[in-house]
């Protein structure tokens, strides 16, 4: 591993390396987009799934069940598999919960998609800093974890406001299918 951290920081091309980050920095936006769409959701989500407010919170918890429970093996997967792969993965994961969750009737259907969009996301931060570390020089880990990080801040931002006026643009099942088909195009630009 040190050999091929050493080999990547010297001998590819400083937009190559640049290029491999953002797309794991992409999928960090897209797991907090995520993580954050509901609250911006919840009159049209109550209302298309016939739930009360109570239920739709249990909705939304599998999300964090499933990310929670992904971040202890990351790490480990990460080390044996690489982040390519990893992201990869997760990102068509997540992808197709989201597709899941907007094309639902079902709020059982709606879960296990919201428990694969958490899943999913789970892997976003430790893939993307494990390809900070085998991409970039050690001087380079605390600003792209700054901003790996401050991407993500983004995307919570852009699960709020901004979406819930795509939502009233195009309806709630529209503006989470264009979210899943985001996550889907970052998981094929991963792989």
């Amino acid at each position: 591993l040190a050999h091929n951290r050493s080999m990547h920081t010297t001998s590819l091309p400083t937009w190559r390396a640049w290029a491999i980050w953002s797309l794991g920095a992409c999928f960090f936006y897209y797991a907090f987009l995520q993580h954050t769409a509901p609250s911006a959701l919840v009159p049209d989500l109550m209302r298309s799934f016939d739930v009360s407010a109570s239920a739709l919170g249990s909705l939304s918890a599998f999300y964090f069940y499933a990310y929670t429970a992904v971040q202890l093996p990351t790490g480990l997967m990460a080390d044996r598999w690489g982040s390519r792969r990893l992201l990869t993965f997760a990102a068509l994961a997540s992808a197709i919960g989201g597709l899941l969750f907007a094309s639902t009737d079902s709020i059982g259907v709606a879960g296990i998609g919201r428990l694969l969009v958490g899943a999913g996301a789970g892997f976003g931060f430790i893939c993307t800093l494990r390809i900070a570390t085998d991409w970039f020089p050690p001087k380079r880990l605390a600003l792209l974890t700054g901003m790996t990080m401050m991407l993500g801040m983004l995307g919570g931002f852009t699960g709020q406001a901004p979406l819930a006026l795509t939502v009233a643009e195009f309806g709630w099942r529209a503006s989470m299918i264009a979210v899943a088909s985001f996550g889907m195009l970052i998981g094929l630009g991963t792989w």
